[in-house]
This record gives C-alpha cells, structure tokens and sequence, in this order.
C-alpha cells in the first residue's frame, strides 16, 4: 500500500526515524538538484542500487524512481499554488517555466506524467 503523500513537507515528515539518515539524504540531493537518475542518488549515497530501493521501498512504499517523480510533481504543485508564475501568459508560458523549474523538458510531459500518476495538478491552473 502506497502512503498517501499530498505535499513537500508530508513527504520528509511522514517518515520511519530509523530511515532518517536515508530521507535526510535523498531530501539534500532533490532540493538541490532538477535532475537526478536513481544511479547517481545511490551513487552520492554510497549504497547499491538495489540497497536504495529496498530501503527506500521498506520506508515509504515507493520505489526511488516513483519518489522522485511525486517530489517533482509536488514541485511544481505548490509552484503553481504559490502564483510565482502568474505573471506570464499565456497559460502554456507560465505552465512551461513550472516544468523546466521541476525538471522536465516541457509542460506537456510534466502534465503526462501527472495524469499517468494519477496526480491531480490540473487543479492547479
């Protein structure tokens, strides 16, 4: 059963303490960065791929590749909450400098993947 993760913060909150140094890490290495694979996560945390999502799967129920797309659409959600973008119009403008923020290329990828994780972020516009 997958935890039911509704922001940033739920996120790193809602987690086992004795995963913590593992959360601490991986939230350092999100917030600091758009893009990572899950290799080079394993790799800054000098853990096997497979030690990574075992842990991270045993911790929160996601795979590290499922975490990293819920952070960036959670990114990109509390983006477009906050207005930061309302400025730019049209609509696609302020939806493409959203995605490229979280890290995609463009706004119909970003809201592709949404839709296929069934992540409500359509809402938000």
């Amino acid at each position: 059963m997958k935890p039911n993760v509704t922001s940033v913060e739920t996120l790193y909150n809602s987690q086992v303490p004795t995963g913590e140094v593992v959360l601490d890490e991986i939230v350092r290495c999100l917030r600091t960065t758009r893009f990572i694979a899950v290799s080079d996560l394993a790799a800054l945390m000098d853990v096997k791929e497979y030690e990574l999502r075992m842990t991270l799967r045993m911790l929160t129920g996601l795979s590290p590749r499922e975490l990293i797309t819920r952070w960036r659409l959670l990114q990109a959600r509390d983006l477009l909450r906050s207005k930061a973008f309302d400025s730019l119009k049209p609509r696609s403008a302020r939806l493409t400098a959203v995605a490229r923020r979280c890290g995609w290329r463009s706004y119909r990828v970003m809201l592709k993947v949404a839709q296929r994780s069934r992540f409500e972020l359509e809402k938000e516009f």
